[in-house]
């Protein structure tokens, strides 16, 4: 897996921070570290992947990643 980080991401929940691994082969995204841009800086939002109330938001940034990794078709 290839490590990334990409420090500023457009996603349709906001602008996040992230950095994780990345299968080229299969297109499996791993996020080992992710924050949020709102109105006082980055917050640190980790919690959202591990915590079930936040799997539709974990799955716009994955796909936002997977857009932006390999192309915006993905």
């Amino acid at each position: 897996m290839d490590a990334f980080s990409i420090s500023r991401l457009d996603t349709d929940i906001g602008t996040v921070r992230v950095e994780g691994r990345f299968n080229p082969v299969d297109g499996h995204i791993d996020i080992d570290d992710l924050a949020h841009l709102d109105s006082n800086g980055w917050t640190d939002v980790n919690h959202w992947l591990t915590e079930q109330a936040y799997e539709h938001k974990v799955a716009t940034i994955v796909h936002a990643i997977r857009g932006y990794l390999i192309g915006s078709d993905a």
